[in-house]
């Protein structure tokens, strides 16, 4: 299976001339258009900064081509390049479908592309030839298809161990109440990592690619029943605009959430609001939550407490702060919503 997650890995440097250039690339059947795309968006955000390079891998979209990257920049001495230093970008390429996984494995990642990327650049330095960058970009592959093939064995343990598994729910009765809940906002405010947080299932999931739907479950105990929550991860992105609408329906909980370092993700909970109102007609009242994330960046917020408290009550909605990231209030969050949506029933 970890075969089949990584699309492929890109190794790009920019030329004094013609600027990004990729140089390697496996498989070696890529098609030349993906990898100028490739190549270029790569090394984009690497130009744009100006000379800084970014210590951590970051991740990008390439969202005409449906995948996603995690990029890892270095520089290194080259006195045959312009100002004797050389740069380039090691990209590693997988499906947006599979993007919980791949979060789930980022600190992981960050080793081992620190580990690759050092010994490149004394490949770079001391001229040793692209065939030995090559073994590294494969050795890159391997190391992180046994990163993911560990993480997906864990999951599994781990969700055999827990205190309710769906063996010992079946053997005791049943699941009691099941709720679907929708978590909605701006692209890239941290649902998906929410999600992730809470159910700890990137590899046991069902996505929906035509429409942008990431659809996850977890079975909870509140006051001895067992509670399914069904989460709709709804891609915030505009091209799923004019199809969200239908899914929310048969939605008995909301999660609005923005991200605390973003004010735009902020200002446009209303119009997220709105839009489910507008098409959410349910008889009983709405059980929602606002979530501001990344409360991990204290020195990054620019949105304060006191505001989002002040929208959540306009909203008649509750209101948390929550660190995807750290994990802070998240668990919290999803058993106060699977509190508040059974009260009526138990």
């Amino acid at each position: 299976m970890e075969e089949y997650l990584i699309y492929a890995i890109v190794y790009t440097e920019i030329d004094d001339e013609i600027g990004p250039t990729p140089i390697i690339w496996e498989p070696s059947d890529l098609s030349e258009d993906i990898l100028i795309h490739i190549g270029i968006k790569s090394i984009t955000l690497l130009t744009a900064e100006q000379g800084y390079i970014p210590e951590s891998i970051v991740v990008i979209p390439f969202p005409s081509i449906g995948l996603k990257g995690i990029i890892k920049y270095l520089q290194y001495g080259d006195e045959e390049r312009r100002g004797g230093v050389g740069q380039a970008a090691i990209t590693l390429l997988f499906s947006e479908v599979d993007d919980l996984i791949f979060y789930k494995g980022m600190e992981e990642f960050e080793s081992v592309f620190d580990e690759i990327a050092q010994n490149v650049i004394k490949i770079e330095e001391t001229k040793q030839g692209k065939e030995h960058v090559l073994k590294e970009v494969k050795k890159l592959r391997e190391d992180i298809k046994e990163i993911l093939n560990d993480l997906r064995i864990k999951e599994v343990k781990q969700q055999s161990a827990e205190a309710f598994p769906e063996k010992d729910i079946e053997e005791k009765g049943k699941i009691n109440l099941v709720y679907k809940v929708i978590v909605c906002g701006d692209p890239m405010v941290g649902k998906t990592s929410t999600i992730l947080r809470f159910t700890e299932s990137a590899f046991d999931r069902k996505y929906i690619p035509s429409i942008g739907i990431n659809v996850s479950d977890k079975v909870i105990n509140i006051k001895n029943a067992n509670i399914q929550l069904i989460l709709w991860d709804i891609a915030g992105q505009s091209k799923f605009q004019t199809m969200r609408s239908a899914f929310y329906k048969g939605a008995r909980g909301v999660l609005l959430i923005f991200d605390l370092t973003n004010p735009k993700s902020f200002e446009n909970l209303k119009k997220w609001h709105e839009d489910i109102k507008k098409h959410l007609d349910i008889e009983e009242k709405l059980v929602g939550f606002i979530l501001g994330n990344k409360s991990d960046k204290v020195e990054q917020r620019q949105v304060s407490f006191a505001e989002a408290k002040k929208l959540a009550d306009e909203l008649n909605l509750e209101y948390y702060e929550i660190s995807a990231l750290t994990g802070s209030n998240v668990n919290k969050v999803f058993y106060n919503v699977a509190e508040s949506l059974s009260e009526k029933h138990l």
